[in-house]
């Protein structure tokens, strides 16, 4: 009965097709004219103005003369400018952004109707590090507070109104109140609890965790088959790390907060990009979460610490866990508009800080060590050299730490894979910065991943050692070798040093390097925490190699690109790997 009605009608259709009551077709040839020639209309200015702000580039280039801006980099959409292909791809497109004729450049971007200033030759990051004027991080804290760790509005206030500087003594022309200099107040924290006689207690804090740990590994003298050598690390050395800056009753009170630190750390790159919170919830309340802890831990401490908790070292303690955060309960509380969530948000950004980064790079130094042909000997025997003669089962950490073989690695894996953004701003006065000027408020960028991957700077032994790819003896210069050093052979004099006459054996250097070899940022503002850093990464990875053997499964190394300008990059897939605990005479 359907098939013959259906029939029917196709066949009154098909014989006349003005007795179907059918709309009229729609007249698509006449919609795509009109769509051309409106796309066509709108298209031309922006073109225009494309092309325009091509000959302008090319044209200040050209014309290079002291103290001029940067020239703006072209975008094709005005407002956006290149936000989309900083966000896609960040990396290729900012190497080629500031680069020109072949040579490391200084470039203006658009970044949603915003002008943002990049500087990557050397000469102007060189120059950027001796301005005091440049020494205030407190822009990158800003934006870290309110994008990455959730610090609310009223609270961000203060930070925002904070025009003082670092120093002891406020910028001219400020007027905060002495409370308010919260960027005084940080930076002086962590200078006073990370460098100098501070950073011993934390150091040694930290490798009692550690040592701990590894002593409670399932691993044996069988082969054990692990997963993931990310997770590895963050289970052993993150945790470590968290332990010894902020002690052991905030892990104890909250026994899942490793977990749910490492689950909000994947998410850190959508927090850092802006992603509005309704496309994340799950990470935004992950976030609450992970503040509510380090709240409940501020009570717990408040009601159960009395000084005569604190350790002899004047420094620990175990509800606080250190100086530095019963520090900053005293000082930044203190602060308009401070309370205990704007704190824990700030602490939170001081956890993270702590460990996000150091932990993927011991990770790397660890596995080149033992994946690179004859490396993990070599550790093993600089490793053999530093114990203590007293005890041979004890290292001589300070010796260690002092190691060409393993500085030089540990350089070479921060300068592979640490790819931050470092942020200026001079609130007060415009700023020279080599063969170019940053105008008074205006935000400068650094990212010390297009500085590290120079060719025309760093040494590759005629080719042997590409920039992009690892090298254990990169940073160490043999006296007898002049083609050796950090430093390409031909580099002008002034930016290789003078020659070392009094060194006969092959050291450790950074000569020549100033402008180059960033993972910290330099200067004033260079992070406080480096040594610190460089105790995690150097003594975690050597250690690890001098007690356990590693196998590392698995094809070529993929790395993700998802924490381009925030620190140290991650492997794209898990790293699955077997170990073993050494059998030593």
């Amino acid at each position: 009965m359907s098939e013959s009605i259906v029939a029917v009608t196709t066949s009154q259709f098909t014989e006349n097709p003005a007795s179907c009551n059918c709309p009229s077709p729609v007249p698509v040839g006449k919609t795509v004219y009109y769509t051309l020639v409106f796309g066509g209309i709108f298209s031309i200015p922006l073109c225009f103005n494309y092309a325009f702000a091509w000959t302008m580039y090319h044209w200040q280039h050209l014309r290079v003369h002291e103290r001029q801006i940067p020239p703006v980099y072209p975008s094709f959409l005005p407002y956006l400018g290149s936000v989309i292909e900083l966000a896609i791809n960040g990396q290729t497109y900012l190497k080629r952004a500031t680069s020109y004729a072949g040579e490391m450049a200084a470039a203006r971007m658009t970044i949603l109707g915003k002008e943002i200033y990049f500087f990557q030759d050397r000469e102007s990051v060189a120059a950027m590090w001796k301005q005091q004027l440049l020494s205030s991080p407190v822009e990158a804290y800003i934006y870290s507070l309110s994008y990455i760790f959730g610090m609310k509005e009223t609270a961000l206030a203060t930070y925002r109104a904070d025009d003082s500087g670092p120093f002891r003594k406020p910028y001219p022309g400020s007027n905060v109140r002495s409370q308010d200099r919260v960027d005084h107040i940080t930076h002086s924290g962590l200078l006073k609890a990370l460098t100098g006689s501070g950073l011993a207690p934390t150091a040694q804090q930290f490798m009692e965790s550690f040592l701990e740990r590894l002593d409670n590994l399932p691993a044996d003298e069988n082969w054990t088959d692990m997963p993931d050598l990310l997770k590895f690390f963050q289970d052993v050395v993150g945790t470590a790390s968290m332990q010894a800056v902020a002690g052991p009753t905030l892990l104890k009170l909250n026994p899942t907060f490793v977990d749910d630190f490492w689950s909000y750390d994947k998410y850190v790159p959508w927090f850092a990009r802006g992603v509005p919170s309704f496309i994340m919830l799950g990470a935004v309340k992950n976030r609450g979460n992970l503040i509510n802890q380090i709240k409940s831990w501020y009570a717990y401490a408040r009601q159960h610490f009395d000084e005569s908790s604190i350790s002899k070292d004047g420094d620990g303690d175990p509800f606080w866990g250190s100086e530095l955060m019963r520090g900053r309960q005293k000082t930044l509380l203190l602060a308009r508009n401070q309370d205990d969530d704007s704190l824990a948000s700030a602490d939170l950004g001081l956890i993270w800080a702590s460990v996000s980064n150091s932990t993927p790079t011991a990770m790397f130094a660890t596995m080149h060590m033992f994946k690179e042909p004859g490396l993990v000997a070599r550790v093993r025997k600089s490793v053999d050299s530093q114990r203590d003669s007293n005890n041979p089962s004890a290292l001589d950490v300070e010796r260690l730490l002092q190691n060409p073989l393993l500085s030089s690695i540990y350089a070479e894996t921060l300068r592979m894979y640490v790819k931050s953004y470092f942020v200026a701003s001079s609130p007060h006065a415009d700023v020279a910065l080599g063969r170019g000027w940053l105008p008074k408020g205006e935000i400068a960028l650094v990212n010390s991943g297009i500085a590290h991957m120079d060719a025309r700077v760093w040494n590759t032994k005629s080719g042997v050692y590409p920039v992009d790819s690892f090298w254990a003896d990169r940073f160490i210069t043999d006296p007898r070798d002049p083609s050796s050093g950090p430093v390409k052979p031909g580099v002008e004099r002034q930016a290789r040093g003078e020659p070392t006459a009094e060194k006969t054996e092959p050291y450790f250097s950074l000569d020549g390097l100033e402008g180059s070899w960033i993972p910290y940022g330099g200067g004033h503002a260079i992070c406080p925490g480096r040594f610190l850093t460089k105790n995690l990464i150097l003594l975690s990875s050597a250690v690890i190699a001098d007690r356990f053997d590693i196998q590392i499964l698995g094809g070529h190394l993929k790395l993700s690109s998802a924490k381009f300008g925030l620190g140290s990059l991650r492997p794209k897939e898990a790293i699955p790997f077997r170990i073993k605990r050494r059998v030593t005479d």
